[in-house]
């Protein structure tokens, strides 16, 4: 069973519309906590602005935060999933791309988003139920055949005591 994004598409994400000013988007982006907005033209994804928009088109290029408008430096070049993409299929997206987001939809309707941490996080304990399932079923084995092992030592004194008998 391969591992697929669905179980960990962040659907409460926060946004902001593209006439915005950075100054506004970031106060969003701090008061959610986050460190990225989807960007939105009424209910249409148009846009993706992160910290690292902020850092090079912003700050690097000495613009006023108080009267850029967001679309004005967002990134525009949007890289899609669909919801049910393969966590294999994303990472390998996501490092193509060199981003650590992407935009999950369901055909046109847009769903969230999905993280590099989250997936990884995901695909870890995987690997850790994996783990424990085969520590646990390795763990039985060793008892059911230690358990043999006593058995027939315990038996050695009888077998010997047949054989004795049986020779003569």
């Amino acid at each position: 069973m391969s591992c697929r994004i669905t179980s960990v598409i962040q659907d409460n994400v926060a946004t902001v519309n593209q006439y915005r000013t950075v100054s506004e988007g970031v106060d969003i982006m701090v008061s959610r906590g986050g460190g990225s907005l989807v960007v939105m033209e009424g209910s249409a994804v148009v846009g993706y602005f992160s910290e690292r928009d902020l850092l090079v088109r912003v700050v690097g290029k000495k613009r006023d935060p108080f009267r850029t408008p967001i679309h004005e430096v967002m990134t525009r070049d949007l890289v899609r999933v669909e919801f049910d993409t393969t966590c294999k299929a994303s990472l390998n997206l996501m490092k193509e791309h060199r981003i650590r987001h992407l935009l999950v939809f369901d055909g046109p309707r847009f769903m969230g988003v999905v993280s590099m941490r989250d997936i990884a996080a995901m695909m870890t304990r995987a690997v850790s139920y994996s783990d424990l399932t085969v520590n646990v079923v390795g763990g039985v084995v060793l008892v059911v055949v230690l358990s043999v092992i006593g058995f027939l030592i315990y038996l050695v004194p009888d077998m010997m005591g047949f054989v004795r008998r049986f020779f003569a």
